[in-house]
């Protein structure tokens, strides 16, 4: 690793900041069995500090273990292991690594003059042409369920809300709806907004329940499921064929109550629930 350039001069170049030095510099130490030269006594400090990390300065970091090479729990059940994420199929509830997770890192390369300046591979400063420095990092991992979690929150809480007010509206005091806004037209309102709501925002839930009933599991997402899809089709039945339910179940001009408020806040609350406990698990990962 001497790095000679020219045996002529016995000029080396230094290791820290890649500048040429000769033979004759005061600044030199033996590390395994080799001799290198420095051209300041910064330069030496630095290299005796960490002499492997400016010998290795092309060896690329270890490459982060992929998912679905890890193998996963549950918190609830630790017997539950399988080989990559899922969920748990007894509680439904996400799956976490097993064990505690290494710290997952990167080598990006800074100027010590000019700290703003980086990159992912060495070079020199386009400032003042000194050799960038490596600089191991941290990588923050994105939790890519509470992302999708709180989307599918925020999207579903701002079409539930309008559900909700309106229903109430039309069941309590209907005499504060405008002339035009009958209750047929109450109802398309309510099934509009609702519906994606049920089977965007609910679908995890639906999968979790439905895998819940294949292994005989039953947890809260049966129930959930089970609840919000039975208030959904219900609903939508009354709207569609009315005539079909008993007179003692009709309103006075022949409508069915429906019940697209019901599913549309459960979908909602539930989505609430799993946002904060992805939240709490995922700063108590953080802490640990």
């Amino acid at each position: 690793m001497s790095n000679i350039l020219n045996t002529e001069k016995e000029q080396y170049k230094d290791p820290v900041c890649n500048m040429m030095v000769s033979s004759d510099s005061k600044y030199h130490y033996h590390y395994a069995d080799k001799n290198y030269y420095f051209c300041s006594e910064h330069c030496l400090h630095k290299f005796k500090d960490h002499p492997e990390q400016y010998l290795n300065k092309e060896i690329s970091p270890p490459l982060e273990m992929h998912d679905e090479e890890m193998t996963y729990t549950c918190p609830m059940h630790p017997e539950i292991q399988q080989q990559g994420p899922g969920n748990c199929p007894k509680c439904g509830m996400t799956l976490e690594p097993l064990g505690v997770p290494a710290a997952v890192t990167k080598t990006e390369y800074t100027c010590p003059m000019h700290p703003e300046v980086v990159q992912d591979h060495p070079g020199q400063c386009p400032k003042c042409g000194i050799a960038l420095e490596p600089v191991t990092v941290s990588i923050n991992e994105e939790n890519e369920e509470l992302i999708d979690m709180s989307r599918r929150f925020w999207v579903c809480t701002v079409l539930a809300l309008p559900v909700f007010f309106l229903a109430m509206v039309a069941d309590t005091m209907p005499s504060w709806l405008p002339n035009w806004l009958s209750m047929p037209v109450v109802q398309w309102i309510e099934f509009a907004l609702a519906t994606p709501v049920v089977l965007w925002g609910g679908w995890p839930f639906f999968i979790r329940g439905w895998q819940s009933v294949k292994t005989w599991n039953l947890n809260m997402f049966t129930l959930i499921a089970l609840g919000v899809s039975v208030a959904w089709l219900y609903s939508i039945v009354a709207l569609l064929f009315p005539q079909i339910y008993p007179p003692i179940m009709r309103m006075e001009r022949g409508w069915v109550h429906v019940y697209f408020e019901a599913a549309a806040v459960i979908t909602a609350l539930v989505l609430l629930g799993q946002v904060l406990e992805l939240r709490a698990r995922s700063r108590t990962n953080t802490a640990i």
